[in-house]
């Protein structure tokens, strides 16, 4: 009997329930939306970060504890079968009788039963298309309105900073990042003077280095640079002054001595006068080892001894009238408006003059410290020339022990030499790292203007001239650097374009190379009209005196 109105009840309470899972969906949604318009409306005007922190995992927790609210609410909201029933009675207009019926199910009354009858009569009879539709409720409406509004502010609203808490984070996050490439411009600045300094094996320099990876705790970007550049500029000092006390500057000077030295028609003697001035001591050292070799092996003849032995003391004659001049001191002090003749004087005699002449006492103290490495330089070019001077064993013959010691000390030239590479490339690689650290710390005014338009009839204030100025230009300069290479051909089928006889600056002495060319190539185009008989046969002795005498007068 009860059939029909179940089914109906059935029917209702489906579509109810439906209606009352989007009436929950709704309400969420409309709390959800009021909370994410509170949220960006304050984040927008005090600038908390909460929407930076909003990430998809945030959003997904969020959503899922959303759906279970809805699906929660609507669960314990679920209608049951009497108010089914009451709403079906009011909606439909059948005066209480599908709730009666419901009430009076268990009864065996004949009343309830004539109710139950006419309830069942009723539900067959009723038709419920219409009134109990599926549709959302008006918590929708508010819904979609928070959400537009939310959208508005994520979307339209400008980022607010009420409390300062935007810009304190921007100060800082700036600070950070000036403060890493600080770093990083520091780490690059240092690694090639380290790898630098590390090639002159100077155990006093380890201190220094690890200073320049000390950074100050809690300084500023600009505060760490000028400490790096202080501790490069006390890394040069140290370097500066062992460069004096190992007569570094006297091998600087030494060579500018060797520069002077002419060339020589003899061909050791002209390698070891050429090696001597391009300052290529290893391989001076080296003409005078192979020298002793030769000597110890017995390869020498008393005549190739004899002339060997001469060319040596001419060159250590001329390394000790080196010795004697003092010419680039006299220089420097000409420079200075000082009488030259104070270079004879001693170190505590031209201390004195230099005071009376009333010089300031880092220029004293300069010229005393040349003054010192001229001497030095002096000193040495001398004690080269004894060297060679005690290769001669007397009667014009090679001493072995006077050829290694002359190789020896020319070893010492090339070491000091090696030295005084190795520090000067210490020191530019200094200079070249505090230039790129010392960028952009000057405090004083310039820089691009900003955009103006210009003027239509004469130059204007703007960056252009009559008309549009040419706006903000970027002024930073891109990094760029050279390096220093060399490259050997190989020479091909086709004639020599060019062949260098001298590199650098080229060494005093007498060029006799065209002459004789020109003498050779004029006595062959002779000889050849001589077999042609362009030239009569009786002149050809006269021709080969002529070419003869002219080939030894070597063109003066």
């Amino acid at each position: 009997m009860l059939e029909t109105i179940e089914k109906k009840l059935r029917s209702v309470r489906f579509r109810c329930s439906i209606n009352l899972l989007l009436k929950h969906a709704g309400r969420v949604l409309t709390a959800v939306g009021i909370i994410v318009m509170l949220a960006v409306l304050i984040d927008r005007l005090l600038a908390l970060g909460i929407t930076d922190s909003v990430n998809s995992r945030a959003i997904l927790y969020f959503s899922v504890a959303a759906i279970a609210m809805i699906f929660l609410l609507w669960l314990l909201k679920q209608p049951s079968r009497m108010q089914v029933s009451l709403l079906l009675d009011e909606r439909l207009r059948l005066h209480e009788r599908f709730s009666t019926t419901l009430a009076l199910a268990d009864s065996e009354d004949l009343f309830a039963d004539a109710a139950r009858r006419e309830a069942r009569h009723k539900a067959e009879q009723v038709n419920l298309q219409g009134h109990f539709p599926i549709r959302p409720s008006q918590c929708w409406i508010y819904a979609v309105n928070t959400w537009l509004i939310a959208l508005a502010l994520i979307l339209f609203m400008p980022q607010k900073d009420l409390l300062g808490l935007l810009k304190k984070e921007r100060q800082q996050q700036q600070h950070a990042e000036q403060l890493q490439k600080t770093q990083v411009d520091i780490k690059e600045a240092a690694d090639p003077v380290k790898m630098a300094v590390k090639q002159l094996g100077e155990p006093e320099l380890a201190d220094a280095l690890s200073k320049l990876d000390q950074a100050p705790k809690d300084a500023k970007p600009q505060q760490i640079k000028r400490q790096a550049i202080r501790n490069l500029g006390d890394l040069s000092d140290k370097i500066q002054q062992m460069q004096s006390g190992m007569k570094l500057d006297s091998v600087k000077l030494l060579q500018k001595m060797f520069k002077q030295l002419r060339g020589s028609s003899d061909v050791f003697s002209q390698k070891m006068r050429l090696a001597l001035a391009k300052g290529q001591f290893s391989q001076a050292s080296n003409l005078m080892s192979e020298l002793q070799k030769e000597l110890a092996k017995g390869n020498l003849s008393p005549e190739q001894q004899k002339a060997l032995t001469k060319q040596i003391q001419d060159l250590a004659k001329r390394l000790q009238e080196l010795a004697q001049k003092n010419e680039e001191f006299e220089k420097e002090l000409e420079k200075l408006g000082l009488n030259k003749e104070l270079a004879k004087l001693s170190e505590q005699q031209l201390r004195q003059k230099l005071q009376q002449q009333g010089l300031a006492p880092e220029n004293i103290e300069e010229l005393l410290r040349k003054a010192s490495a001229f001497r030095s330089a002096a000193s040495m070019c001398a004690g080269l020339g004894n060297a060679m001077a005690a290769c001669g064993a007397g009667s014009g013959q090679l001493s072995g022990e006077g050829l290694a010691d002359a190789a020896e000390q020319l070893g010492e030239f090339d070491a000091l030499q090696q030295q005084l590479m190795l520090t000067q490339a210490s020191l530019d690689e200094i200079g070249r790292a505090i230039a790129c650290l010392g960028e952009g710390m000057g405090e004083g005014l310039g820089g691009q203007a900003p955009f103006m338009e210009g003027w239509s009839n004469r130059y204007g204030p703007g960056t252009g001239g009559p008309g549009k100025g040419y706006g903000p230009r970027g002024t930073a300069a891109d990094d760029t650097s050279t390096q220093r290479t060399r490259l050997k051909n190989k020479p091909g089928q086709g004639p020599v374009i060019a062949s260098w006889y001298f590199q650098e600056s080229q060494i005093k002495g007498e060029a006799k190379r065209d002459f004789t060319e020109v003498v050779q190539a004029a006595r062959d185009g002779a000889a050849e009209a001589i077999s042609e008989n362009e030239i009569p046969r009786k002149y050809e002795e006269a021709i080969k005196k002529y070419f003869g005498r002219l080939e030894q007068s070597g063109g003066e």
